[in-house]
């Protein structure tokens, strides 16, 4: 694993809250990088008040397809998270389902990312409640990269944000981390 080091670390305990929105950006910074995008920074500290968390990419135009792929990644990666450290038992008991924990992560992981979402299945035609690829193509990057989208979550926990260059360096055998 590459080590990710910047100046400035993080002090006080890691809120529950962060840990959760850790995940979901990583898996939104990884999945760009995977896309071919140019990453800026991923952050646990946005500037816009009401976010928990933002993944800053360059200006480039991409299909919407792609968008859609990336929209599903954080709250995919979040509902991982969030279902590894779980015990199906305690799940079982409060009677909810790994279905329930996507669904919270989809409504709870931000409204951007069911806006890019809805947008793409407008502008493709698909009906209500008609399954979309998207979200398939994106759960299926996330399980192979999840030890990077660990790593990630791992280096905003340490340090709150991180370059793109240090995403990149947490995707080292990935050819665009290159």
């Amino acid at each position: 694993m590459v080590a990710v080091t910047v100046p400035e670390t993080q002090e006080t305990p890691v809120a529950g809250e962060d840990r959760v929105t850790a995940w979901h950006e990583a898996g939104h910074a990884v999945v760009y990088l995977l896309q071919g995008r140019s990453l800026r920074y991923v952050t646990l500290r946005p500037r816009t008040p009401g976010r928990a968390g933002f993944t800053a990419v360059g200006p480039r135009r991409v299909d919407l397809s792609t968008l859609a792929v990336v929209a599903h990644a954080g709250p995919l990666a979040q509902a991982r998270h969030i279902l590894d450290t779980t015990s199906s038992a305690g799940r079982s008991r409060e009677e909810v389902t790994a279905d329930d924990v996507r669904l919270d992560a989809y409504l709870h992981g931000g409204h951007d990312d069911l806006a890019v979402i809805a947008d793409a299945r407008r502008a493709y035609g698909l009906a209500a409640g008609q399954p979309d690829l998207w979200a398939g193509i994106a759960q299926d990057l996330i399980d192979r990269y999840w030890t990077e989208i660990g790593r990630v979550a791992t280096g905003l926990l340490e340090h709150r944000s991180l370059t793109g260059a240090q995403v990149r360096a947490c995707v080292p055998q990935h050819w665009l981390a290159r």
